[in-house]
């Protein structure tokens, strides 16, 4: 399966729709620095086409073991991965920041406080 492969150190903000009419996405930067967004709506859209048991909340999947998540992302799917062992944020401007699993759990949460999810395949 082809997917756009993105590292978790892209990552530029969590938006958790915590506003009326406020969206839930994801930002991040590719490698020229250009900023894309992963839409939640569009994920649970698509997502659902493909698993109609689906409650219509669910957004990709993920899986710990291997550190990583994939966003239904309408095209080509969006899979995030966890390489670096250790991230910090005194250099760098990084969202998620320390080890590896830490880090995948820190995503995970900030998902979780929007209304959507991500199915574990673990």
């Amino acid at each position: 399966m082809e997917y756009i492969v993105i590292p978790d150190t892209a990552i530029w903000a969590v938006n958790r729709g915590k506003q009326e009419n406020e969206s839930s996405n994801i930002i991040y930067r590719d490698k020229s620095g250009r900023g894309h967004s992963i839409d939640f709506d569009v994920c649970a859209t698509n997502y659902k086409a493909e698993h109609e048991s689906s409650s219509g909340n669910c957004i990709g999947e993920r899986k710990m073991d291997e550190y990583y998540f994939v966003f239904y992302t309408s095209g080509i799917k969006t899979k995030i991965v966890f390489k670096k062992m250790h991230v910090s944020n005194l250099f760098r401007y990084h969202l998620l920041s320390g080890s590896k699993a830490n880090r995948f759990l820190q995503l995970q949460k900030l998902i979780g406080e929007t209304r959507y999810t991500t199915y574990d395949l673990s």
